[in-house]
């Protein structure tokens, strides 16, 4: 192994050992001698992964934590994570997602060109595991080959400011699923609370810390890694009313108090378990209160629609939602912003599926090759997608000239 290894992935798990065990193996298939990975497990019976783990850690590229006795949030499994990392860059991926090990020449060659970069963003593919096809689905894989630099404010305005169409903030720059360098990293912990991560919703709240810390951002279009869903992720488990309030009974149990009742929470009333959407916001509020950022101007409408686009399911999914957010919104500011909250329910038609090439975008089948885990569907994907060495740097302009 190099003195320092360009990337660490690490995986953090708890409870979900068939699937640690698969992602486990997928990546360390990967022979390549730069790369570190981190397993950490923080599961109630120990014993399941021991066996396994066993000869694993034979690898000297591996690095497994044991359970700690005691049951860990999941802001402190990922924060051990992270103290024993020592690669250039850092990547976490959760015990059901994948990502291609070979990513360690794309950051090469994004150095060669951007010395300074400092945190990588590459899109993503998901994938249903087999346990878990509530529908027939498809994947889509983004077609393009080319990295740009994007400039901070740029990002922090659109994550911030929630202008992405009115939907999430679409913004990959984190440590989840994304890659930032260790230094980076480090720079956080000294600058926030002498810790890696601190909220609950860790993926967003690294994305906080990362846009106001690192200054030199690259966006990829070719996908590096496969974000995965089974029947055991929260995802999976969530179909009616009653198993969200399940999880989120479970979740807050887990983190050691209810964060929706937080001093940040008091003037921000959209509670955990109103979903994704509510759990950014909260995430953003978290980190405007307690180290004193500003969002710009104008947030509030488009964070609204943003709520009203979330409200989906079938239509006792969409009423329990649409009922949280619309009595959070009569209490937040004198229900200054309720007038962009508009959702409307859409029934659920007939699924059609198609497999092809559109624009920039191929779509195919989720059972492509009798596959049955994200790594095993990313082997395929890459013979599809471009090769490394076909990766281009284009400037933003460049960019906008080719989509027109």
């Amino acid at each position: 192994m190099f003195a320092q290894p360009k990337l660490t992935i690490c995986v953090p798990s708890r409870n979900r050992q068939r699937y640690f065990q698969e992602t486990i193996t997928s990546l360390v298939m990967n022979l390549r001698t730069d790369i570190e990975f981190v397993f950490a497990d923080n599961s109630d019976d120990a014993s399941i992964m021991s066996d396994f783990i066993a000869d694993v850690v034979a690898d000297p590229r591996v690095k497994f934590i044991p359970p700690a006795g005691r049951v860990l949030s999941m802001v402190d499994n990922w924060e051990r994570c992270l103290e024993v990392a020592t690669g250039e860059f850092v990547c976490v991926i959760g015990d059901d997602d994948y990502v291609d090990p070979d990513v360690v020449d794309l950051i090469k060659k994004i150095q060669g060109d951007l010395p300074k970069v400092e945190a990588i963003a590459w899109s993503r593919l998901t994938y249903n595991w087999p346990d878990f096809r509530p529908r027939k689905c498809v994947v889509s894989v983004p077609m393009g080959s080319y990295y740009v630099s994007i400039p901070r404010d740029v990002i922090y305005r659109d994550f911030f400011h929630w202008s992405h169409e009115g939907s999430q903030p679409n913004c990959l720059f984190s440590v989840y699923h994304g890659a930032v360098s260790l230094a980076t990293m480090k720079r956080i912990r000294a600058k926030f609370n002498g810790r890696f991560f601190e909220h609950p919703v860790v993926d967003f709240e690294n994305t906080c810390k990362v846009l106001v810390t690192a200054q030199n951002f690259v966006h990829v279009e070719r996908p590096f890694s496969i974000m995965g869903s089974c029947a055991e992720s929260n995802s999976g488990r969530i179909h009616t009313a009653a198993q969200i309030r399940e999880v989120h009974a479970q979740f807050m149990s887990e983190t050691g108090r209810n964060i929706d009742g937080d001093a940040y929470m008091k003037n921000f009333p959209f509670p955990l378990f109103l979903g994704n959407t509510a759990a950014i916001g909260m995430c953003q509020q978290w980190f405007k209160f307690t180290y004193g950022y500003k969002a710009p101007a104008g947030w509030q409408k488009n964070f609204a629609r943003a709520c009203a686009l979330s409200c989906g399911g079938d239509k006792e999914n969409f009423d329990y939602f649409a009922a949280g957010y619309q009595a959070a919104f009569e209490a937040w500011e004198g229900g200054a912003h309720l007038d962009a909250f508009k959702p409307e329910f859409k029934a659920e038609g007939k699924a059609i599926m198609f497999f092809g090439l559109i624009d920039k975008n191929l779509y195919i089948d989720e059972d492509i090759a009798g596959v049955t885990t994200p790594g095993e569907l990313f082997q395929i994907v890459k013979h599809m997608i471009a090769p490394l060495a076909q990766m281009e740097h284009l400037t933003q302009q460049a960019v906008i000239a080719k989509s027109a």
